[in-house]
Order: structure tokens, then C-alpha cells, then sequence
């Protein structure tokens, strides 16, 4: 398929988007070290191999991914695809097609039929956020004073892990921010140099850009700070540290080589053709909100070592997507006829859905408000 038309809009709009964003660095907020890189130069590999079962035993939840190959610069837009694929988490796939290409159309027909003509195009970004063999995200940094004792500088901007911000409002998708944890940068922090070549960088602005080179290894929610985030983890091995002008002052590589495997993608894609479908006025839309939600409910955002308390309530409050942001996000009126309506739903629910599943429809009460629910009213 030839980069033409949609493909072409959406592919300049991914560009344009890294700048500026990638620079949103949550200095040193993680407050969490990063896990030490044991073994040899395989032990990535292992460690790719292995991470399906650091799920809680939910190891058939996940499958192999497509090979990889080529370069993917990380923003706001590709982080999410890439999120939501290996996560698993429902897209607002409506919004994630039309919201960054600031698109508006004349009416629902005009809209469902740009949606369903350009959804194959979609998808092979999608498809191209999880496929890359080389992914980089570039943020800002700074050289600090010369160390004599190690011959080189130690870097401002990088720490044990280090977190880089998005909006997820950039993407479309709906819920919670997203974030990328860098493991292992804290090992790349520093920048050899003789003293005869750092005297030749002169003494005046020592701020530089860092391109982080990482593996994708896992997703799911994560607290930063005081927040939920919707997170990527990944590991870091290698930085090219770059003066302002451009020009490459040096890379800065990890003792182990970088995995080669597939990634680790959710084995039930959420990102498929059939989510354009509105769950909430489905035939049976009970059953529906139920599988399409069934992330959310069983918990499956989790991700190793979540901490107590990091309960789905108090992400979605905190940020403003449930109950406590509804009427910021659709105004009052319109809050309050969602929240009747929700109510009543659950009690359809509990009155129509097989006698396993009616303790699910309790859940439905804690799930964030979309657009989707809205436009079923």
C-alpha cells in the first residue's frame, strides 16, 4: 500500500508531534530504581522471553508479536498505539482516527463511513507502533561539571528510571495519561570524555539532547508521583548525546546487547475493526459493555509490583474520568443524564446477563465515561 492520502495526513501529523512532547520529562519521578541487568549479553533476550510470565501467572493473556524491523521515534500518537496493543486496554479507536487530524465532519454517516474506508490504515500504524526494531524518544539533558576522577561527564536529565510525559489528549485516546518508563538510564548517565576534548566543548551552555534507544517490555498503569499513568516500560541501552546545534558529541552504549524477539502484545487485539462498534447500543449491550470492559473489570491493567492502593476508583478520580471528572468532561446536564443512565444500566444488566457474570455488572459503575456512552444516550 502506497503512503498516499490518509496514511500520508496521519504519518506527518506523527511527526510533527514529537516535537516538544518528548521533552516532557518527570525529572527523577519515579522514585524507584531500576531493576540491574544480571548475565550475559543475552539476558535481554531472556528477559523478553520471560515476560509474559511476570503477569501473574496470566501468561496466555499475551502472545508473540510481528517481526521487527526498522525505526520508530516515539510521541504522544505512537506511544499510545503501542500502549493500548501491548496493554490491551480498550481504544477509543473513533477518536484516536479523527482527533489528531483535527478532523469534523457534517453528520454520523459522513464520519462512520471515513472510518470504516480508512480503518486498514490505521491499523498499519498500529501495526508499525509494535514492529519497529529500533525505538528512540528524545529529551533534553545537560552536562555537569567536568569529573577529573572518571574522566568524563556525568548527565543531568537521565536517573535510575527516568519517566517521559504525553498527553494522551494528543492521540484521542480516552482515560488517563500516558507515560514511558526508561529502565536502565541510570547506567547511561554518563559521558566519557579526555580533558582535552571536554576544554574544547567550552564552558558556556552545557545543555544537550539525549536520543534514548530502548525495548518495549511491558504496559499497564502506573503510579507517578501522585498520579496514575497509563505506562510503557521499557529498557534503555543505548543514548546519543547531541549538542543543540544537532551535531552527535558521542553514544553512550549498554554491556548488553538489545533484544532482537518480538514484542509482547495482548493476545485479544483491542484495536480491530469490530471496536468500532458503539458496546452500549449493541443488541444485547449488557453482554457487550461486559466484553468490551472485561480489562478494566478483571483487573488486567495491573502490572507487576503495583503498589496497594492503586485501585481503578482512585486512578480514574484522580484523573478526572470517572464519576469526579464527569461533569469537567461532558458538563453538568449531560453528567447527570450519563450517571442516571448508568445506574439504570447496571440494573439491566444484573436483570439480563447470565447468573455467572451478574457480580461484573457492579463493576460497570467504576468504569470511565466515554464519548462512546455519551453518544448513546
Amino acid at each position: 500500500m502506497k503512503k498516499g492520502g490518509f496514511f500520508m495526513r496521519f504519518a506527518n501529523i506523527t511527526a510533527l508531534a514529537f516535537s516538544g512532547l518528548a521533552a516532557l520529562a518527570l525529572a527523577g519521578c519515579s522514585g524507584a530504581d531500576a531493576e540491574k541487568a544480571d548475565g550475559d549479553a543475552s539476558a535481554a533476550d531472556e528477559a523478553a522471553a520471560g515476560s509474559a510470565d511476570e503477569s501473574g501467572g496470566q501468561s496466555d493473556l499475551y502472545v508473540e508479536g510481528p517481526k521487527r524491523a526498522g525505526d520508530l521515534e516515539i510521541n504522544a500518537i505512537n506511544l499510545a498505539y503501542l500502549y493500548h496493543r501491548m496493554s490491551g486496554e480498550p481504544a477509543s479507536l473513533d477518536r484516536m482516527m479523527t482527533k489528531p487530524l483535527n478532523l469534523t465532519f457534517e453528520n454520523e454517516f459522513e464520519r462512520r463511513r471515513f472510518l470504516e474506508e480508512h480503518f486498514d490504515e490505521f491499523k498499519k500504524l498500529v501495526d508499525e507502533s509494535v514492529s519497529a526494531q529500533t525505538y528512540t524518544v528524545e529529551l533534553r539533558g545537560r552536562l555537569e561539571d567536568y569529573d577529573f576522577d572518571r574522566k568524563g561527564f556525568p548527565i543531568d536529565g537521565l536517573y535510575d528510571r527516568t519517566m517521559v510525559s504525553f498527553s494522551a489528549s494528543d492521540s484521542g485516546s480516552e482515560g488517563l495519561n500516558f507515560a514511558l518508563a526508561l529502565e536502565g538510564t541510570g547506567q547511561l548517565d554518563f559521558l566519557p570524555m579526555s580533558p582535552e576534548a571536554a576544554e574544547a566543548l567550552g564552558s558556556g551552555d552545557r545543555s544537550v539532547d539525549l536520543e534514548i534507544a530502548f525495548t518495549p517490555i511491558m504496559a499497564g498503569w502506573e503510579k507517578v508521583r501522585s498520579d496514575q499513568r497509563r505506562t510503557v516500560v521499557g529498557k534503555a541501552y543505548q543514548v546519543t548525546v547531541k549538542s543543540s546545534d544537532g551535531q552527535t558529541i558521542d553514544t553512550i552504549r549498554s554491556d548488553q546487547k538489545p533484544s532482537t524477539r518480538p514484542l509482547r502484545l495482548y493476545a485479544q487485539n483491542p484495536m480491530v475493526r469490530a471496536n468500532l462498534a458503539n458496546p452500549w447500543t449493541a443488541e444485547n449491550a449488557p453482554e457487550a459493555v461486559l466484553d468490551r470492559y472485561a480489562w478494566i473489570i478483571d483487573e488486567r491493567w495491573k502490572m507487576p509490583g503495583h503498589k496497594d492502593g492503586d485501585a481503578f476508583e482512585e486512578a480514574m478520580s484522580n484523573n478526572g474520568s470517572a464519576a469526579g471528572g464527569c461533569v469537567a468532561q461532558f458538563g453538568f446536564s449531560q453528567c447527570e443524564r450519563l450517571a442516571t443512565r448508568r445506574a439504570n444500566f447496571v440494573n439491566q444488566c444484573t436483570n439480563s446477563v447470565p447468573t455467572e457474570r451478574k457480580q461484573e455488572c457492579y463493576a460497570i459503575r467504576s468504569l470511565p465515561y466515554t464519548e462512546l456512552e455519551a453518544n448513546a444516550l
